[in-house]
């Protein structure tokens, strides 16, 4: 018996979404689905308009990205703490002992530092402060701009009368 239509969107919404929690990824998500990328944000769209507690699609997808999202932090914390295997190049080929290839271990500061400023934002979060010297008189400056504005009329009243 061949599925409807809607059963087809549902299978399709189901491939994305397990295609985007494994990857992170809408366009691979959308290829590995069977569908157009804006499909995705057409389901989105369709649902914008039905209560909180039936946009079904949404909430899975939302739930998706969080799943993605944390699956990007492991990466980033693997990366930033235990590193990545790189070969040892020379003058653009492996370096081998023997018959093995050399490997060294590249940590990444950049993702160690932004995995710090997110889980310890008070210690290691961008500091900035802005000082002012001097006194802004601001009420004195606006009565002065306001007389201005009043001046200005009565000269324009005068020129046209």
């Amino acid at each position: 018996m061949p599925r409807s239509k809607k059963g087809d969107a549902y299978l399709k919404k189901r491939k994305f979404l397990a295609a985007y929690a494994a990857t992170g990824n809408m366009s691979l998500a959308a290829r590995s689905a069977g569908i157009a990328k804006s499909t995705h944000w057409d389901w989105l769209r369709a649902e914008a308009a039905r209560p909180s507690g039936e946009r079904e699609y949404t909430d899975a997808f939302h739930a998706t990205q969080d799943e993605a999202a944390q699956t990007l932090e492991d990466e980033a914390v693997r990366r930033a703490h235990e590193g990545v295997k790189r070969p040892v190049m020379y003058k653009g080929a492996p370096v081998k002992q023997g018959r093995r290839i050399l490997y060294e271990t590249e940590y990444s500061d950049q993702l160690l530092l932004a995995l710090l400023k997110r889980f310890r934002p008070a210690l290691y979060r961008d500091h900035v402060t802005t000082e002012h010297t001097g006194s802004i008189e601001i009420v004195d400056r606006l009565q002065a701009a306001r007389k201005r504005i009043f001046e200005m009329r009565r000269n324009d009243a005068g020129a046209t009368g």
